[in-house]
């Protein structure tokens, strides 16, 4: 085990981010994915005008091979947004984290 002290800087910074990340709540895999579509009225303005459609969001998760689309509603837009982009930036640092640890694995210091 590695003591705190040996860390380099971007380690330490990156560290910290995840810390900072994983302190705040809510963490989500997947994309979001919008979509345009009928609703099914005849009267309805989507019916006669194909380029005016309802906006719908929908999260797209692979889960033991199989995607599965789950309905956003627009009240919890803003959330799902930031959970989703909390994850990303999670596995950014994550990867980063690994890259540094590889290299210091090939250049067997540390």
């Amino acid at each position: 085990m590695l003591p705190r002290a040996s860390l380099t800087a971007q380690e330490s910074r990156l560290y910290s981010s995840l810390h900072s990340l994983l302190r705040q709540p809510g963490i989500l895999r997947g994309s979001l994915v919008e979509m345009n579509r009928r609703c099914g009225k005849e009267s309805c303005h989507c019916a006669s005008d194909p380029t005016r459609r309802h906006r719908s969001l929908y999260l797209a998760i692979s889960s033991k091979g199989k995607r599965r689309m789950v309905y956003v509603a627009g009240e919890w837009e803003e959330r799902v947004r930031e959970w989703v982009d909390r994850y990303g930036q999670l596995r950014d640092a994550l990867e980063q984290l690994s890259q540094a640890f590889l290299k210091r694995l090939e250049s067997r210091e540390g």
